[in-house]
């Protein structure tokens, strides 16, 4: 009897203590640097899910969906990663405890060309003036970067913004005049001056000027970290604040800045680190 009564009694305590949700994420199987990838979180209960890898971290949002709730959040591995491994660890806070899932990717590792090109002098050897307006002009951009929306605004397929081909990739190594600069952080895509360019996502642009090395420039707050850009362009048509949607016409191809000719740079940045945005691309030609 006592026996009895004291497995009862643990019984009912068990049962009192809410069981810890399932947490799952999908990943691809494998990663590669310079690049981002899909993360799909599931969870029992609605609670924002914390991804953490190579010390960034993202707050992901779900939603209902079957009997559970989803959520999906993009993670970027920097150029220059050289670990053969990535961890990725999932933390969910449920109203029984904490749960936590721990993934390993295997990382493939892609080597980027180099690339000479021959611009103004003045882009190469910059003024006191030009270098002092160039350093104000990043720091502004560093201080958006530090304040982007938490919800996500963007879906899986990101929309080619024009139809041109690639004349310079991702990750290139550059150098213009004989001296090497920072690797490409975009993709630079062909097209004729007065080209209509399109918004990647839905968003609202936090930054639509004109910089001294990418030009007339907008940056689109994609939210959940994520952040398109495009320069060199001849003409803006949204300002900053505005809200726009995936497909909206938001400028047109130009020459300004530092270029060669009429193109537009494209670039894509996710938890702070630049990426290949064409993987990324519903339409990858």
């Amino acid at each position: 009897m006592i026996r009895r009564a004291v497995l009862l009694v643990c019984f009912i305590l068990l049962s009192a203590v809410p069981a810890l949700g399932a947490l799952r994420i999908d990943l691809p199987d494998n990663a590669m640097n310079g690049r981002a990838f899909l993360v799909t979180v599931h969870t029992d209960e609605q609670n924002p899910v914390r991804i953490v890898w190579n010390e960034k971290s993202v707050l992901v949002g779900t939603t209902e969906e079957g009997n559970g709730y989803t959520g999906i959040a993009l993670l970027a591995l920097p150029r220059d990663f050289s670990k053969k491994t990535l961890q990725v660890v999932a933390e969910e806070t449920t109203s029984g405890g904490v749960n936590t899932v721990s993934r390993t990717l295997t990382v493939k590792h892609k080597k980027y060309r180099e690339q000479h090109l021959n611009v103004d002098h003045k882009y190469v050897e910059l003024s006191k003036k030009n270098l002092d307006r160039h350093y104000a002009e990043r720091a502004t951009v560093r201080s958006m970067m530090e304040s982007l929306a938490e919800k996500r605004k963007w879906d899986a397929d990101f929309l080619r913004p024009v139809p041109g081909g690639i004349s310079s990739e991702f990750g290139v190594q550059r150098f213009f005049n004989g001296k090497p600069r920072k690797p490409h952080s975009g993709i630079d895509l062909r097209g004729k001056t007065g080209t209509p360019i399109k918004a990647c996502a839905d968003g609202v642009v936090r930054v639509a000027t004109s910089h001294f090395f990418s030009g007339n420039s907008i940056y689109i707050d994609h939210g959940q970290g994520v952040v398109s850009m495009y320069f060199h362009m001849s003409k803006l048509l949204v300002r900053e604040g505005e809200t726009v949607t995936k497909g909206q016409v938001i400028g047109k191809i130009g020459a300004t800045g530092r270029v060669t000719g009429p193109h537009l740079h494209f670039g894509l940045n996710v938890s702070g680190v630049a990426v290949d945005p064409l993987p990324l691309f519903t339409d990858k030609k």
